[in-house]
């Protein structure tokens, strides 16, 4: 079962929003927003990747949100940020 969420976020870029993809309790596919750098990662693409299972990631039930607004922001970050491998 995938589950998705939107948070807000904090790294070196500073203050930002991440949407995260959980399938099977770790996630699958992650898209980090911070102004205008977008960041993506997935299974074959980790380098931005969570690397800790659900239940460390305090992500309640007020986070989560639905397949098609995921997919979205999933999709114009593919767009603005191609692998490069």
């Amino acid at each position: 079962m995938k589950r998705y969420f939107k948070r807000e976020a904090e790294s070196d870029l500073g203050e930002g929003v991440a949407y995260m993809e959980i399938t099977e309790g770790w996630p699958s596919r992650q898209v980090e927003i911070y102004g205008g750098t977008w960041r993506w990662a997935d299974e074959a693409h980790t380098e931005w990747l969570a690397d800790q299972p659900f239940e460390v990631l305090d992500l309640g039930v007020e986070y989560e949100i639905e397949l098609d607004e995921f997919e979205q922001v999933w999709q114009e970050a593919l767009k603005r940020c191609p692998a490069s491998s």
